[in-house]
């Protein structure tokens, strides 16, 4: 897991460029609701703070979780950690908001659905991401074995003759995958909690401008989740592809077909960051249409 950490640390500043020129590619073509058209300030304060605290609160729970976790696991599920507080926090903002008071009040009869509020493209990114990590974790820890020191799943063996067997480690078997996969589970439920949330809530108003800028905090609101769950899958999914490449590739007796789908898998990994970058610049910047939505008392 080390060279995990090695490869990720070294990409860091790749996926930051990336996303700081998507993000100013995304405000270059935003369309700004216009100030009528925007909520009671208390509401887009309540909303985008309890946002953001998920956010850097999820930054801090990373922090602690890759520092905890035995042998890489805790790196493994940092990115989970972050994700979950970041969902956690959007789903506390969303049940904030209350219909607006009074004695009288107008109610429309109207359908909204989840994928009115979900960035197609980047909801279909993620669902891709999740279909090759959840391919790769079967494969792995159907594949594990014990390492040198007894423990389940955390290597790979290769029978490279009658009398010569060859093993290679850490690899992405049940040590990993069982507690990564429980993560992933826990972020997904949040995710789908969280955008139930944004569907079901109340209107925070009845006109047609109010109805307008509540549309726009919905789609920052999907948004918002859309990403977390970018990052939930695609950082585990980057680790687990480099770990499995480079695991497959220090077997010196391995097969030609096992050197091609080893570099195979290493070919995801780029993939996996060109994800992450798309996420953070989604998440962190403005929408289309919700960019006086973003940072709280704007």
């Amino acid at each position: 897991m080390a060279v995990v950490l090695l490869v990720l640390l070294v990409s860091v500043p790749g996926i930051v460029l990336t996303a700081a020129r998507l993000v100013r590619a995304r405000r270059s073509t935003a369309i700004r609701v216009p100030a009528s058209a925007v909520l009671p300030p208390e509401v887009i304060r309540r909303t985008a703070g309890w946002r953001w605290a998920g956010l850097v609160g999820g930054l801090a729970a990373a922090g602690v979780a890759a520092r905890s976790g035995a042998l890489g696991r805790g790196l493994l599920l940092a990115a989970p950690v972050f994700a979950v507080c970041l969902l956690v926090g959007v789903v506390v903002g969303e049940t904030t908001v209350r219909p607006a008071g009074g004695r009288t009040r107008i109610a429309a009869v109207e359908v909204r659905r989840v994928r009115d509020y979900v960035p197609r493209h980047l909801a279909q990114a993620v669902i891709a991401a999740l279909g090759l990590l959840l391919g790769l974790l079967a494969v792995t820890t159907a594949t594990g074995t014990t390492d040198d020191l007894g423990r389940s799943g955390r290597a790979v063996l290769l029978q490279c003759s009658p009398t010569l067997r060859q093993s290679a480690g850490p690899w992405p078997g049940s040590f990993y995958s069982f507690p990564l996969a429980v993560t992933v589970a826990a972020g997904l439920v949040a995710a789908a909690a969280s955008l139930r949330f944004v569907v079901r809530r109340p209107r925070a108003g009845a006109d047609s401008a109010a109805v307008a800028a509540d549309e726009a905090l919905r789609k920052r609101a999907g948004e918002t989740i859309t990403s977390a769950c970018g990052i939930l899958v695609a950082i585990p999914l980057a680790g687990c592809c480099l770990v499995t490449g480079v695991s497959l590739l220090l077997l010196s007796c391995r097969p030609t077909w096992l050197t091609v789908l080893a570099w195979a898998i290493l070919a995801f990994v780029p993939t996996a960051l060109a994800l992450i970058s798309w996420s953070a610049a989604v998440l962190l910047s403005p929408s289309r249409g919700s960019s006086l939505l973003l940072l709280p008392g704007t």
